[in-house]
């Protein structure tokens, strides 16, 4: 089975029209609207893993504050002494 080649194409006006069949201008445009698209794409999912990255280190900020002020009020039975502990 031989499979159909797309080529690539823009809608105007509701009406697919190729590439090939536009004037030399249109088609450079063409190709820089394609590049924008990808740019756009890639920034995008830069953008994902940045913000992944800002929850991560917000979480572990919140995990490492939350987990100290646990440690500082640990009170031993013995001497009524304060015993906190330390992660060196």
């Amino acid at each position: 089975m031989v499979e159909e080649e797309t080529k690539p194409y823009i809608t105007i006006d509701g009406v697919q029209i190729s590439v090939e069949d536009l004037p030399e201008e249109a088609q450079g445009i063409f190709g820089r609207i394609q590049r924008l698209t990808q740019k756009k794409a890639t920034i995008t999912l830069d953008l994902e893993e940045i913000q992944a990255g800002i929850n991560f280190f917000s979480n572990k900020i919140v995990s490492i504050v939350n987990g100290e002020g646990e440690q500082q009020q640990q009170v031993t039975e013995d001497d009524d002494e304060v015993v906190t502990k330390s992660e060196n």
